[in-house]
């Protein structure tokens, strides 16, 4: 596996809902839960800003499960990158100034996830 930066967010193709991990526990916890509905799109973004893909491994034996790989891939995150997504994030929250949200580094964007997330 490749060397994630923790903590990272989730980010599910065509849902504005973000989801932030602490550690590869809470990775393992979250993918051990819902390997079968997690898509090829959905990304997680780790606190350096390199993003990965989840591959799902063809099964080779139908009686035994295997974790999807993350595969990192080689365009990273920027911080106007992920604002947007934050700031979407807030506002599915609920947060009523999430226009107003803004930070300067990837750090400081996934720490404003794991804040909303506490919020609401």
């Amino acid at each position: 596996m490749q060397q994630i930066n923790w903590p990272a967010i989730l980010q599910f193709d065509q849902d504005d809902e973000l989801m932030y991990l602490v550690n590869y526990q809470d990775w393992l916890g979250f993918i051990c839960a819902n390997q079968f509905t997690v898509h090829a799109e959905d990304k997680l973004i780790d606190n350096a800003g390199h993003v990965y893909s989840i591959q799902k491994h063809p099964p080779q034996d139908p009686s035994v499960a295997e974790l999807p790989a993350l595969v990192k891939l080689s365009q990273d995150m920027s911080v106007l990158q992920l604002l947007p997504l934050v700031r979407q994030y807030g506002q599915f929250q609920g947060h009523c100034c999430s226009a107003k949200i803004v930070f300067t580094t990837i750090e400081q964007g996934i720490a404003t996830v794991a804040e909303l997330e506490q919020l609401y």
